[in-house]
């Protein structure tokens, strides 16, 4: 049986979701607390890792040979390196880095020959509703529109698709989704601290769309096959770019020619000219 290590962080789980699934043989998830809550309902084996000590570690080790011998690192880390010493693995040499991080994922597992391709068959969604994930964890408040943004991006898709918002996010955002749901135009609910991982992953499988900051819920929403708007700015929109073609990454072409070399985590005016018509324009054989 394979292993397949990612431990962190949760978004970019999401994003190694697709190349998971695309191994020819159910494997062993090598991954944190976190990886376990997302993918639980998908796959049966798991070692967990408990902490970063080095006791934790070599106890992880040990747990991973009893289940395989051979991994696959999507990690890429000091740590993980230390541990595929102990096992046969493909290497990430060659690996071209400055593509989405999804691609990036299967570039490496692909070297391990035990990988088909990515699943990219679309099933049209219901019009059920439409997801906007307004937030971004307290580090990185630069990911967070402006209210009135948001106001103007749901304008537009209210008038487009009258369809009700659900607003996602985790506790330490409630307050701020909160704040953004004052300025949404059209019916909302506010699910924001309300939902574990679990809860979130059927939410944005369920919606039609899903408008998203750069983020957990954004690739978990587009590993599901919703279409899927990214909405970039202070990071970088070519490797944290949603998976698929029923995805898109928006940023201010006005002010921006090239992704940001190292993400920003000051906050500024990188939002100002992004245009939700281009991304329902791009999208608009999936909706």
């Amino acid at each position: 049986m394979i292993g397949i290590l990612r431990w962190s962080a949760l978004g970019d789980i999401a994003a190694a979701l697709p190349v998971i699934r695309a191994l020819k043989e159910k494997p062993v998830i090598l991954t944190t607390s976190i990886g376990y809550e997302l993918l639980q309902d998908e796959f049966d084996e798991f070692v967990i890792l408990q902490s970063k000590n080095i006791k934790d570690v070599m106890t992880f080790i040990l747990e991973t040979r009893k289940k395989t011998d051979y991994i696959i690192d999507l990690q890429n880390n000091d740590r993980s390196r230390f541990v595929r010493f102990f096992f046969k693995s493909a290497d990430n040499k060659g690996v071209d880095f400055n593509q989405s991080v999804t691609y990036i994922f299967y570039d490496i597992a692909k070297k391990s020959k035990k990988v088909n391709s990515l699943d990219i068959n679309f099933i049209p969604k219901e019009k059920s509703y439409i997801v906007l994930n307004t937030g971004s964890s307290p580090k990185w408040r630069s990911k967070r529109l402006p209210f009135e943004k948001w106001k103007e991006f749901s304008q537009v898709l209210y008038e487009k698709f009258h369809l009700p918002f659900v607003l996602t996010g985790d506790k330490s955002e409630r307050e701020y989704v909160q704040e953004v749901a004052k300025y949404i135009v059209g019916d909302k609910e506010i699910v924001a601290g309300k939902t574990s991982i679990q809860d979130l992953k059927k939410i944005v499988s369920d919606a039609y769309l899903c408008v998203s900051t750069d983020s957990a819920p954004m690739h978990i929403a587009a590993a599901q096959k919703t279409p899927t708007i990214g909405i970039f700015g202070a990071t970088n929109w070519v490797i944290s770019a949603p998976f698929g073609p029923w995805s898109v990454a928006l940023y201010d072409k006005t002010q921006f020619q090239s992704p940001p070399k190292k993400n920003r985590l000051e906050i500024g005016n990188y939002y100002a000219n992004i245009d939700i018509n281009e991304g329902l324009k791009k999208l608009e054989k999936f909706l």
